[in-house]
């Protein structure tokens, strides 16, 4: 069950060793800042891209670290997350699980997709956990979190975190272990609309419905994906056209000429419905 906190660097849930990842891209000079701001010592990380086939990206790629100490490196690493999609928290049970906790990492970013073909995962993609492990059948779920004992991220509903049910069972799974179908990435794309829901449900409250608000909006939000919108600025837009709009507005026919026309992208049909 997915639960809230305050932040994991404040309010820690896990008694255990805190590692982050931290994908490069967020900031080019992610390596130079751990060496920099790290405690006494050399840090404790690894480039989940190394030994990949991703390698030749490991200079902007993702790396976990080690990251228990109270020090300049965690504050970096708590703003670099609260500022930026750039990865997410976890908590290793043993020191002694830390080439196993590398291993499982580098498992996790190939998955499996239609036809067998194998593609690259951010699986530390926060917007993204939530609606994965609450998608993942219940042995899937156990196998994802791996020597994890705790993962924390931070998406529209602010900072939040999961637990595995029972033990690492001590195996790491090979890459390409995990099958992405077309059912599985559904059901991730509707609790990914679920938690939009409950976002702007909160950020419109006063101009919504005062029964069950966001049932209304996520109702409102699986029309817009059925009209082929798929972008969370997109929804936004929706919602608030169901909102200012006459009622009956989507059911007008110069409203689905709009939405029929193969001639304009996404925001271009969004411009056009909110001139009409």
């Amino acid at each position: 069950m997915t639960q809230s906190i305050s932040s994991p660097f404040v309010e820690s849930p896990s008694p255990y060793l805190r590692c982050v990842i931290l994908d490069g891209s967020a900031d080019k000079d992610l390596l130079a800042n751990l060496y920099q701001l790290s405690g006494q010592g050399t840090p404790t990380w690894e480039p989940l891209f190394h030994g990949t086939p991703y390698a030749d990206l490991e200079e902007s790629g993702p790396i976990l670290v080690l990251s228990d100490q109270q020090d300049a490196w965690e504050a970096y690493s708590s703003n670099l997350l609260e500022q930026s999609d750039a990865g997410c928290v976890l908590y290793l049970e043993d020191h002694r699980d830390w080439e196993a906790a590398v291993k499982h990492c580098k498992s996790l970013l190939t998955v499996r997709v239609e036809n067998q073909q194998q593609q690259l995962m951010r699986f530390f993609e926060p917007r993204w956990l939530e609606p994965l492990l609450g998608s993942l059948s219940a042995t899937e779920r156990e196998q994802f979190f791996g020597p994890f004992r705790t993962m924390v991220w931070r998406n529209e509903l602010g900072w939040r975190y999961a637990q595995p049910t029972g033990k690492w069972d001590g195996k790491v799974q090979a890459a390409g272990w995990l099958w992405l179908g077309q059912d599985l990435q559904k059901t991730m794309e509707m609790a990914r609309l679920r938690i939009i829901a409950k976002e702007l449900a909160n950020d419109y409250q006063v101009a919504l419905p005062s029964a069950e608000p966001e049932d209304f909006v996520y109702g409102e939000l699986l029309a817009a994906h059925a009209a082929d919108f798929h972008q969370k600025s997109h929804y936004e837009r929706w919602l608030r056209m169901t909102l200012s709009k006459p009622q009956g507005f989507w059911s007008q026919a110069s409203t689905n000429t709009v939405l029929a026309r193969d001639d304009l992208a996404a925001s271009e049909k969004l411009d056009t419905l909110e001139g009409l």
